[in-house]
């Protein structure tokens, strides 16, 4: 894995800038408007919070560079040097294109290139970026150590697990289908109810007693309503965005905005099922109650910011607003949408990278024999991304050999603008290309689509298949799930290890049936991985298997079934560590007594 160098990260933050400004400038005059849903503009502005981070990284990450987007820091200078020995020894190849070489030469290994050499970028680049680390970092600091005092401060709440208020929430709980257990406390410190990240609604103390039920479920049903959208956490989320990124003013907005909208949408799903009236009143009597905003940072509250309350209580008291829930798929689709077309037409800064026109075409007739980008000491060369179409162009070689070459180059190259490439190559008619091209492949730690790899799964050699399984874990594909499941049989034992340790990396269903199977595989590592699936899982099914395993010809999974039996805690068992006490194996003995060392403990 490679770090960004201070330059990039500052260009980076400049595209950011750039990106959230249109998205924010547009999600504003959406809202502006008071013509949309609370729903509507609740996603609008998440969007467009979230959206310039998410744009920005795709455009780097992609290389993509639309109308408009310009470059920073300094070109590429170039000095003459000995040029380093390409890895591959190849012959010219017959009907080369010409633009490969200049004047229809190509130069030969070891003769003299340019070398490319980066100068320094400016330094205000470095200072720039360094100083957004420190700021964004001490900001970001400064706000967890708020929530740390708002912790503190609630530090004397006290769990209300009885009593009128606490039916009144079960009973919201169960008509509302909210299965989650939801911890309700009350503390003294506070005058709004608030509702915590961790499943918490805390109450004030006077809400106990001052409210009328009715009131009191309204109260609950909003809190509730925060929990079950995630607002708390959407909330921190927009905080640490609008600190982390300081220099844009218009986050402040936006993150007024998603608080806005929560609270109406909480007020919306809380009026459906506790009535709007009662609600009403409810805000209003709490709002007695609060005299400054004693919390120090945004919450998920009931009714923290009072400049709100008469258009949260007005609408309430209209006849109709809040009678159904609003539908969130167009303004899903508006938002996608939006995030598309700025990702890819809004322009964006990048790091300058130029070289001398002359050098340029040497290093392309180079790369045209399969120069790797490596120097022969091993150090890491500087390659235009020139450097990369023309190893790219090799991969359609009519000698297979160059085009082995070239998807080798690529994979250690490692530029995104070849990873489709390297996906038509998986189609190439000779077995070796495919698996260089799926090995360079590999070496991309992101980028790379997964269907086409999925494919592979289906192929007759098992080096492929072993391949493809590590690069869709790699990729965290759970759609490649039901053929990884398949895979488990597979004829080969390296790919039916991998593919259940796949599967287990993606937290993909293992039921009794294909661990059954794996525990009887004849590969030793495969069973062993299947017994520890099976503890970790509790897969009870399988417990006869493990204690016959308990006599395995291997002392490795021995030991895992002893292991994945302590975890079960069955009658089944249970008996069989009893009489693994016994055992011949000093290792079951052991796991043995100290399971029932822990019992006895426990």
């Amino acid at each position: 894995m490679t770090f960004p160098t201070a330059p990039e990260i500052f260009a980076w933050l400049l595209t950011y800038a750039l990106h959230s400004t249109v998205l924010l400038g547009a999600a504003w005059l959406a809202v502006r408007s008071g013509r949309l849903a609370p729903a509507f503009s609740e996603v609008v502005w998440k969007t467009a919070l979230v959206g310039g981070i998410l744009t920005a990284t795709a455009q780097s990450t992609l290389d993509r560079r639309p109308a408009g987007t310009f470059a920073i820091g300094a070109p590429i200078s170039v000095a003459s040097s000995p040029a380093p020995t390409p890895e591959f020894d190849l012959p010219a190849v017959a009907g080369a294109p010409e633009e490969a070489s200049v004047g229809g030469e190509v130069p030969a290994a070891g003769s003299t290139l340019g070398a490319v050499t980066p100068s320094p970028a400016p330094d205000w680049t470095s200072i720039l970026a360094i100083t957004w680390l420190v700021a964004a970092a001490a900001l970001v600091l400064w706000y967890v150590a708020r929530r740390l005092i708002l912790v503190g401060r609630l530090g004397d709440r006290r769990s209300v697990e009885k009593g009128a208020v606490t039916a009144l929430l079960d009973s919201l709980c169960r008509e509302t289908g909210v299965r989650t257990y939801v911890h309700l406390t009350a503390s003294g410190a506070i005058s709004s109810p608030v509702a915590l990240g961790n499943g918490e609604i805390c109450l004030p103390a006077a809400a106990l007693v001052e409210l009328e039920p009715a009131q009191q479920r309204a109260m609950l049903a909003h809190e509730l309503a925060h929990l079950v959208r995630r607002d708390p956490q959407w909330l921190a989320l927009s905080c640490l965005v609008e600190r982390a990124f300081f220099f844009q003013p218009m986050n402040r907005l936006a993150r007024q905005g998603v608080q806005e909208s929560a609270e109406l949408c909480a007020d919306e799903w809380a009026a459906r099922h506790s009535g709007g009236v009662p609600l009403a009143r409810a805000l209003v009597k709490v709002a007695e109650w609060i005299q400054a905003s004693p919390l120090g940072v945004p919450v998920a509250g009931f009714a923290e910011e009072r400049s709100q309350l008469s258009k949260r209580v007005s609408r309430l008291l209209e006849a109709g607003v809040v009678a159904a829930p609003r539908s969130r798929g167009a303004a899903v689709a508006v938002a996608a949408g939006a995030l598309v077309l700025t990702a890819a037409f809004a322009p964006g800064v990048q790091q300058a990278s130029a070289i001398s026109d002359s050098v340029h075409d040497q290093l392309s007739a180079a790369s045209d024999l399969g120069f790797s980008g490596t120097s022969s000491d091993g150090s890491a060369a500087v390659v235009d991304t020139a450097i990369v179409r023309a190893v790219m162009a090799r991969l359609k070689d009519e000698v297979p050999d160059v085009r082995r070459a070239a998807a080798d180059a690529l994979g250690r190259l490692h530029h995104p603008m070849a990873i489709n490439a390297l996906i038509d190559a998986l189609n190439d008619e000779e077995h070796d290309v495919r698996r260089a091209a799926l090995s360079a492949l590999s070496n991309y730690e992101r980028g790379i689509p997964a269907a086409p790899i999925r494919k592979l799964l289906a192929s007759e050699d098992a080096e492929m298949r072993y391949s493809a399984i590590e690069i869709l874990k790699q990729l965290r594909d759970r759609q490649s799930i039901p053929a990884l499941a398949q895979l488990v049989t597979d004829p080969s034992e390296e790919v039916r290890h991998q593919a259940l340790h796949a599967m287990e990396e993606l937290e993909a269903p293992m039921g009794e049936d294909l661990l059954g199977r794996a525990l009887d595989d004849v590969s030793a590592e495969v069973r062993q991985t299947a017994a520890s699936i099976a503890g970790d899982r509790q897969v009870l099914g399988v417990i006869p298997k493990l204690i016959k395993m308990l006599d395995d010809r291997n002392s490795s999974v021995r030991d895992q079934a002893a292991e994945a039996l302590t975890e079960m805690r069955t009658d089944a068992s249970h008996a069989a560590l009893k009489k693994a006490l016994t055992h011949s194996d000093p290792n079951v003995r052991r796991i043995a007594v100290e399971y029932f060392g822990e019992d006895i403990d426990k």
